[in-house]
Formats: C-alpha cells, structure tokens, sequence
C-alpha cells in the first residue's frame, strides 16, 4: 500500500501536522512492507511535479484540515485518476470561541497573514470537501459524530511516536513544577475551566510550586499573574525537542472548557502517561479513556485547588503510581503498536471505493 500525506502545518506551527501525518507516515516506512510518503498542501493544491509524480503512483491521499479553493479542484483530479482520497482533522471548526486566534478566518473568512478575505468562508467550503472526499479520519468520536451526515467519518486515534520520548534529557527544576503546553487554542481552556484561580491559591498556599507554560499564547501567563518566581514561560519547540521540556514536569494539567474543547484528542494526557508524570485534567470524552490513571476533576476552582494541592502533598506516592500501570498502558498506545490498525482502515475504504482488495 502506498500512501500519501498532505500536510497543511507551515515549519512555524507545525504540531497538527506531526500527529496526523509525520507519525504515521514514519511507522508505515518503518513496517518495510508498505511506503508512505509526505506532500506539502500547497504543492499538492497546484500540481507541483514532484507532487504529482507522488500523488500519482499512491493508492490512498490523506489530504489534511484545508479543504478550500485550489484543494478542493485536486481532490477532484485526483478522484477522477481512481485515488482514494480521505480528509483528516483534528478541530472543531464549526464550534471555535473567538477567544481562539483562528476563528476569525474558518468562521469569517478573515487571513491572519494579510487581512484578505476569503469567500466563501473557509468553513462552508470545509464541508464542499467532506461531501468530495470518500471518507474522513480524526482522532475525536464526538467530531466523528459531528461530521457523519458530510461524510463516512473514521475515528483514527492520536498514537504516540516512542522515539520521540526515549532519549528525553531532563532537566530538573527547584520545587515542584506544574506544567502544560499547548497551541493560541487553548486560552478559553485556561478561562472558562477555574484552574486559573486554583492555580493563585495554591501557589500562594504552597511557595515552592512554579507552574511552567510552555507555548506562544502569552496570554495564559498574564491571565495567571503569578509572582514572577512562580511562572516560567517556555516559547514552542520543535517536537524533537518537546519530550526534554516535558521532563521537566513534576505534575501535568490538561484544563478542558467548552463543546470546542470536548472534540480535542488525548494527546496532552497520554504524553504525561508515557513520561511518568502525575497528572490532572478536565472531566469530558477526551480523557475519559484514562480515568484510572490520573484525576478527573470537575471545572471549578475548588475541584482544581482541592486535587491539585493533594498532588503536591503526595508528590512520591503519586509519582510512584504514573511510574506503574499508567505507563504500561501509555506502551500499548505507541504508533508502531497500533499503525497496522489504521492501515486496515484505509484498507476498508480503499475495497469499499474501488472494489477490490488491497494488501495491509
């Protein structure tokens, strides 16, 4: 099987594109038995040569997010040559708050680089795509269910690349460090959630807690507003470099606020699992898969400060217990454990679409 995936992430963001497109693309190369190939959305858009000689020795197209304009015209071409072509994304569009800097563009059309308007606006034209495509993945069942009268909608997990944790250099803080890290779309994350007061309390409560932000959305650090020897704020990395950052993690947190934010994936949770750290996160379907292994809290000030601050009391007993069975289970959610089961998938699409098998 040969598979081609159509990266929308630029160098300077890149992070929806490592999820939905590097990882895979590395452990299908890895199998020996399949190839998978990396195509950037823009040449895939206007035909750039070596694009199209990719695209056209694939069987499958995993074209990702940016399903408007010149895209939508090479799904098209594409179809026409007997390509089974899937979308993949990992938002929820339709429910974005304008809190987060995108909305302004997939819900009015408005370029974050230069102002211009799009017309139609991104998202009328992102279910013109789910209605050309032959079916669609994304690593969230509620945007699955969303989605489904658009198109046949396909729950693809968010595997982990191990290697990119293994070799992880930590550099250990003083105190206890509580951290997160993310995308500009989480501030109404840390808003709406009450973990923003949860977090002054305990702070004020227990001085040897720092909390770490790491990412571009500065605005999280001032909504905290925390003594300056109680913040650190780490500018975003490249993803090799991500797992020494989070080493430095005593305690994680993974604040969820809104229907925007219950279609998110579990990446953020399965990243503590996997490097061993306690960890505290919103109730909702995104981490409900590992209730066991961490704290579910419900979104108040109280439940944040009450779970948080017993974790910083227990600190060893709690890093005592991610170090067992959390982990293990994290080891079972690893990219090269779980690729077969996401080739299969693209097998059934490919039989259904062109009815005939093909080899996984």
């Amino acid at each position: 099987m040969k598979i081609v995936y159509v990266y929308a992430d630029s160098a300077e963001e890149w992070n929806s594109s490592e999820w939905r497109c590097a990882v895979p693309y590395r452990a299908i190369n890895r199998t020996g038995r399949h190839q998978a190939f990396l195509v950037g959305i823009e040449d895939f858009a206007h035909h750039r040569p070596q694009a199209d000689e990719i695209c056209q020795a694939a069987d499958i197209i995993v074209v990702e997010r940016n399903l408007f304009g010149p895209v939508l015209s090479a799904i098209q071409y594409w179809k026409a040559r007997d390509k089974v072509v899937l979308a993949d994304f990992d938002d929820a569009y339709h429910l974005m708050h304008p809190s987060n800097l995108n909305y302004s563009f997939w819900s009015q059309g408005i370029r974050r680089d230069n102002g211009q308007k799009v017309n139609p606006p991104p998202l009328t034209q992102f279910k013109w795509g789910l209605r050309l495509v032959h079916a669609a993945t994304t690593p969230s069942r509620r945007l699955a269910e969303d989605w489904r009268a658009y198109a046949e909608m396909i729950y693809v997990p968010n595997y982990i690349d191990l290697s990119l944790y293994q070799n992880a250099i930590p550099h250990k803080q003083d105190g206890i460090i509580i951290g997160w890290g993310g995308s500009v779309s989480h501030y109404q994350s840390f808003v709406d959630s009450g973990v923003i007061p949860a977090l002054q309390r305990l702070c004020r409560a227990r001085p040897q807690v720092r909390v770490m932000v790491c990412g571009a959305d500065v605005r999280i650090v001032q909504q905290l507003n925390l003594p300056k020897e109680q913040i650190l704020h780490v500018p975003w990395v490249p993803h090799n470099q991500w797992a020494s950052v989070l080493s430095q993690f005593d305690i994680g947190i993974a604040p969820l606020a809104g229907e925007y934010d219950q279609r998110r994936s579990w990446i953020k949770v399965l990243e503590y699992m996997l490097m061993k750290i306690p960890w505290v996160a919103s109730e909702g379907p995104p981490y409900e898969e590992f209730r066991s292994y961490g704290w579910l809290v419900n979104n108040t000030p109280q439940a944040w400060q009450r779970v948080l601050l017993d974790v910083v009391d227990h600190w060893e007993a709690y890093k005592k217990e991610a170090s067992g069975e959390a982990y293990l289970v994290s080891l079972s959610k690893t990219i090269d454990e779980n690729i077969h089961l996401t080739l299969k998938q693209y097998a059934e699409v490919y039989e259904k679409v062109l009815g005939q098998p093909i080899a996984v």
